[in-house]
C-alpha cells in the first residue's frame, strides 16, 4: 500500500517495503538489509559507503537529498530535475511527457563494458531528463588493489571462508524473507548458490528456438532433477514481442535478455519477498576466458612469440568450464581466441589498455538491479558480498593463471554438498532476442507517460 507523507519541502510516497528513519532535522527512506551491522545505525550515521549489503537509502533534509546504493547496485534510483526534483525507483511514477523522449533504443555504450552499465550514457533512459543514479565506487581500482595483494596461499582455507560467508548470507536472507524465488540454470554459479536454498522453489527456463538446442535443454533438465521443488518453463521466442509488452515494466533495461526471469517472477501466484539470481560468479572466481587472456598477455610482455605462447597455454585448457560456451553449435574456444588475437596481439600492443580492460571485466554485473526495477522485488546474489567478491583475486598468479577457469573452488564446495556438477562449459542460450531488444520502448512508453504521480 502506498503511503503519502511530507518532510520540509519534500512530498513522498512509499510502500511497506520502504522504511522511514527519523533523525534530527532529516529523514532517511530505505529498504533492504546489511550483511553485517544494523541498517538503522548506518542511517543515523549516514555512512553507507563501506557497508556490505543490499539496500538503497535516500536522505532528505529540508531542501536537499543524498543517495546511497549498495556496492553491487542491487537497485536502481532514478533522478530528474526538469519538473522540480524527483527521485524514484520506478520511472512511471516520475513526470514524463512525450516531448521529453530523446531516444527510442538503449544500448551498452562501451564495446568492452560487457553489461556493466557504469558509464553515464549507460544510465540514461528514453527521457532526456531522467537518469539512473551512479554511485562513486571505484570498481576498477578495487580489483587492481586486490590483484596486488597475495593473501590466500591456502586455497582450501579460502574455499572454507567463502562457504562460511555464503552460508551466513543465506541464513540472514532466510531469516528475513520467507517467500524466496531461486533462479536456477545449468551453470555452476547457479548450482552452487542453490545449494544454500536447496528446499526453496527453483525456477528454470529454456528458450526455443536457440543455439544451445538439445544440449542446453539436457543440462538444464539435469540441474532441475537435482532439486526437489522446480518449475521448468520454455520461453517461445516467436512470442517475444507479445511477452515483452506484457512483462517488461522497466524501460531503462538494456536489452532485457533476462525477460524470461521477469516473466517467471510475475507469474508466481504469490509475489516473492526476494529473488536469488546467481550473478557475478564469473567475475569473482576469475573464470572467464577474456580476462584470463588479458592477464596472460601482460604476463608474457616482452616475449618474441607471444601469440604462440598464449596459444599453447590455452590449448591445454579448452576443457576448462570457463573456456567457452560450447553448448549447441556456437563458437569454440579457438573462435574466441582468434578474435581476441586479431584485436589485441597487434604490431603495437596497447599494454596499458589490456590491463585496464581485464580489470573492467572483473567488476560486478548489475543484473539484480534489472530484476528489482522491473518486478518491484528485492533481488540478490550470494556472490554480491564484499567479504568475498575480491578474495580469489588475492591468490597467487600461479592459481589465477593455472586452473581458475575451471573454477576449482566452486567444484570443491559443490563436492561438500555431494552435488555432481556435469555441465561441461559456461551456460549461454544464444537465442533470437531481437523481438525483445527492439520493442522495449514500445512496450514501456505509454505506461511511463501515463502513471506520473
Amino acid at each position: 500500500m502506498q503511503k503519502y507523507d511530507t518532510f520540509g519541502e519534500w512530498c513522498f510516497y512509499r510502500d511497506d517495503e520502504v522504511k522511514l528513519y527519523k533523525g534530527q532535522d532529516y529523514i532517511v527512506l530505505y529498504t533492504g538489509y546489511l550483511i553485517e551491522g544494523d541498517i538503522e545505525e548506518a542511517c543515523a550515521r549516514w555512512s553507507f559507503d563501506n557497508e556490505n549489503g543490499n539496500f538503497f537509502a535516500i536522505k532528505l533534509t529540508r531542501d536537499r537529498f543524498y543517495i546511497a546504493l549498495d556496492y553491487f547496485q542491487n537497485h536502481k534510483i532514478f533522478v530528474a530535475r526538469k519538473y522540480g526534483t524527483e527521485i524514484s525507483n520506478h520511472v512511471p511514477f516520475m513526470t514524463c511527457n512525450p516531448d521529453d523522449v530523446n531516444k527510442t533504443y538503449l544500448e551498452y555504450g562501451q564495446k568492452d563494458a560487457q553489461s556493466r552499465e557504469f558509464s553515464p550514457e549507460e544510465n540514461t533512459t528514453f527521457f532526456e531528463h531522467v537518469t539512473s543514479y551512479i554511485p562513486s565506487y571505484d570498481y576498477v581500482n578495487d580489483c587492481k588493489l586486490a590483484l596486488e595483494e597475495e593473501k590466500w596461499t591456502d586455497i582450501d582455507a579460502l574455499a572454507e571462508y567463502i562457504d562460511k560467508c555464503m552460508l551466513s548470507h543465506a541464513d540472514l536472507i532466510k531469516s528475513r524473507y520467507k517467500n524466496r524465488f531461486i533462479s536456477l540454470s545449468e551453470g555452476i554459479d547457479s548450482a552452487l548458490q542453490s545449494q544454500y536454498f536447496y528446499n526453496d522453489p527453483q525456477y528454470v527456463y529454456d528458450m526455443f528456438p536457440c543455439h544451445a538446442g538439445e544440449d542446453g535443454r539436457k543440462y538444464k533438465e539435469i540441474a532441475a532433477n537435482n532439486f526437489p521443488n522446480v518449475t521448468h518453463e520454455q520461453f517461445d521466442t516467436c512470442k517475444a514481442i507479445e511477452i515483452t509488452h506484457k512483462y517488461l515494466k522497466d524501460g531503462s533495461t538494456r536489452w532485457a535478455s533476462i525477460l524470461p526471469t521477469f516473466k517467471q517472477i510475475s507469474d508466481c501466484k504469490v509475489k516473492p519477498d526476494i529473488v536469488m539470481y546467481g550473478v557475478n560468479g564469473d567475475e569473482m572466481f576469475f573464470r572467464d576466458l577474456i580476462p584470463h587472456l588479458h592477464m596472460l598477455l601482460v604476463e608474457h610482455k616482452g616475449e618474441r612469440y607471444i601469440e604462440a605462447a598464449i596459444q599453447n597455454i590455452i590449448d591445454e585448457k579448452t576443457h576448462h568450464y570457463g573456456a567457452c560456451y560450447t553448448l549447441g553449435t556456437h563458437k569454440t574456444t579457438q573462435t574466441y581466441l582468434d578474435e581476441w588475437f586479431e584485436e589485441w596481439v597487434t604490431e603495437d600492443i596497447d599494454w596499458e589498455n589490456a590491463e585496464h580492460n581485464m580489470l573492467k571485466l572483473l567488476t560486478p554485473k548489475l543484473y539484480t538491479r534489472s530484476i528489482s526495477a522491473n518486478n518491484d522485488v528485492l533481488s540478490a546474489s550470494l556472490y554480491n558480498d564484499r567479504r568475498i567478491y575480491h578474495e580469489v583475486f588475492k591468490t597467487p598468479k600461479s592459481f589465477l593463471l593455472g586452473d581458475s577457469m575451471d573454477s576449482p573452488i566452486q567444484r570443491m564446495l559443490l563436492r561438500k554438498w555431494d552435488y555432481e556438477f556435469v555441465t561441461p562449459h559456461k551456460d549461454m542460450l544464444y537465442a533470437v532476442y531481437e523481438g525483445i531488444f527492439y520493442n522495449i520502448f514500445n512496450a514501456t512508453y505509454q505506461r511511463d507517460i501515463a502513471q506520473n504521480i
